[in-house]
């Protein structure tokens, strides 16, 4: 069945290929049950739901602020980003299973209800806290969402035509991150920072019109067994472990330099039975589930697994850059939300048209695939490190912007064309697994890098500004130790205020932190890119 826990290694009687050459050559072998109208009605509707899912992803980052005078600081700002990425992360995989039991349809209706319900008491929550927990059931209805919308895309559209549609679901990613600022900036400088959450679910009923026919049409799952068994047998020990991991190692991440010291036992605990967790989820998928949420096998698929670590870093590097940048123009440069979120245009936009670009060109070269990752992610590394040595005090912002876009525009090739090569590295039957692990681990990524970039941050601030705060009666009264960085910045216009003397030693210490918590960037993408040269040019069954 399409999208199923299978083997992912080819037959013992089939010769080895290189994918991107089959890629390329068997162009119109396949025949989707839905047609080609009807695909693109879907994908059509597919890009609004990646985009409002992850641009609903970091929006609090640019409202938190606004949001501290009526919920308080009781709460780390970044539990308003990871609550909901932890739902998101948990359910993507599951998806794969729950379209099994209920087709493609049914899955993709129950996200999106979840999804549109959550929404709406999640913007209308009066408590950080509040918001924090309804926001992870926010997220469930958002992996499932997203994951039916890859899954279905994926094994719908040939080997040929998938780069463009890849391309397309790329775009909508990186453009739901990078808008996410653009669009919940504005609204919180008029002073209606909710309205950045409500607006998800009308912009769901896009997706709910368009998607529905061609999931009508989309093949029925071919049960070897009755709904009953299938229920029963379905991975509810997996899903949990999953869950329990997710939870353990991103609180561990979280609480760790924040609310805890990394030393600390509580963050120590929660790290190690996260890890537990995670070595549990896979010897059980692998010797006592039924019907796995994952499938062990595709540890084995050599290129895939190189894909897949890829697309981990680079959306480490992307998600980072899309929403610490704005954090340097609020605390380092005193622009307001709207102002700072709008910097971050030139990074998205050329990320979203190098993405579009590279899919058009695998459309009809898809040997380029390498070349066009190597390239991306050179250009990504250059101009990230360049931008990063621009002082916070720039009187010009031209520059700044051409750095910032080409790194852009480098990470655009390399995402969209290494989604692409993911899904290319295996055999069809096997293609819609391979997308929803793509996604799932962009997702991952997310969450990973928005998560190091907080520590790292909050560590350096520790080091530069605690002795300086040390130093003065006033400034003893913040605590850098336990502040969180959202409530940094709020003090932020307090501080030069009342201790005008050291104002310009803050600011410097502040870019410095700032500056040498960016510049991670670099080797997170040159990984990525010697990670790219372990890409195997031919597959065969015995190796792979």
């Amino acid at each position: 069945m399409i999208g199923t826990a299978q083997t992912i290694n080819t037959g013992p009687n089939e010769s080895p290929k290189n994918p991107i050459e089959k890629a390329h050559s068997n162009a119109d072998d396949f025949v989707s049950p839905v047609s080609r109208a009807k695909l693109i009605v879907f994908y059509i509707g597919a890009l609004v739901a990646i985009f409002v899912t992850n641009y609903q992803a970091v929006v609090p980052a640019s409202f938190f602020v606004q949001a501290v005078a009526p919920w308080g600081v009781g709460v780390s700002s970044l539990w308003m980003l990871a609550a909901y990425l932890i739902g998101y992360v948990s359910f993507i995989l599951p998806t794969l299973r729950i379209s099994e039991l209920t087709g493609r349809l049914g899955a993709f209706w129950f996200g999106l209800v979840v999804f549109v319900i959550f929404t709406g008491v999640a913007g209308h929550a009066h408590s950080a806290y509040t918001f924090a927990v309804l926001r992870a059931f926010q997220g469930v209805g958002a992996g499932i969402v997203a994951s039916a919308s890859w899954l279905t895309v994926a094994t719908n559209s040939s080997e040929r035509s998938r780069s463009l549609f890849v391309a397309g679901l790329c775009a909508a990613q990186l453009f739901g991150v990078g808008a996410a600022h653009i669009i919940g900036g504005n609204l919180a400088a008029n002073g209606k920072f909710r309205w950045s959450i409500y607006l998800a679910a009308p912009l769901m009923a896009i997706p709910a019109i368009l998607c529905t026919p061609a999931l009508i049409a989309d093949k029925k799952p071919a049960r070897s067994e009755s709904l009953i068994q299938s229920i029963v047998h379905f991975d509810y020990v997996g899903m949990l472990l999953l869950f329990g991991a997710v939870i353990m190692l991103t609180t561990g991440l979280v609480f760790g330099g924040n609310e805890h010291k990394w030393s600390s036992a509580t963050v120590l605990c929660l790290i190690i039975f996260g890890a537990v967790c995670i070595a549990l989820f896979l010897l059980w998928e692998r010797f006592g589930a039924h019907s796995p949420i994952f499938n062990v096998a595709w540890l084995h698929e050599h290129n895939l697994q190189v894909c897949v670590v890829n697309i981990l870093f680079m959306s480490m590097a992307f998600f980072a850059h899309s929403v610490y940048v704005p954090i340097l123009y609020i605390t380092a440069r005193m622009k307001d939300t709207a102002t700072a979120g709008g910097k971050t245009a030139p990074y998205w936009a050329m990320s979203m048209g190098a993405a579009l670009i590279a899919g058009l060109v695998l459309r009809y070269k898809a040997k380029l695939a390498r070349p066009i990752i190597w390239i991306g992610l050179i250009i990504s590394i250059v101009f990230s490190g360049l931008y990063y040595t621009i002082p916070a005090a720039t009187t010009s912002e031209s520059k700044e912007k051409a750095y910032y876009a080409l790194a852009g525009l480098g990470m655009g090739l390399a995402f969209s064309a290494i989604s692409y090569l993911a899904q290319i590295s295996v055999p069809h039957n096997e293609v819609g697994a391979a997308a929803v692990i793509g996604h799932f681990l962009s997702i991952v990524g997310g969450m990973l890098g928005l998560i190091l970039y907080q520590a790292c941050l909050k560590s350096r601030l520790i080091i530069n500004l605690d002795p300086v705060f040390q130093s003065d009666n006033f400034l003893k009264v913040f605590n850098v130790r336990t502040m969180d960085i959202a409530g940094l910045e709020l003090s932020g216009s307090s501080i030069v205020k009342y201790v005008p003397q050291l104002a310009g030693v803050i600011g410097d210490k502040l870019v410095e932190s700032l500056h040498t918590t960016y510049i991670i960037t670099v080797p997170l993408l040159g990984f990525a890119l010697l990670m790219t040269a372990l890409y195997k040019h031919r597959t065969n069954s015995s190796s792979d």
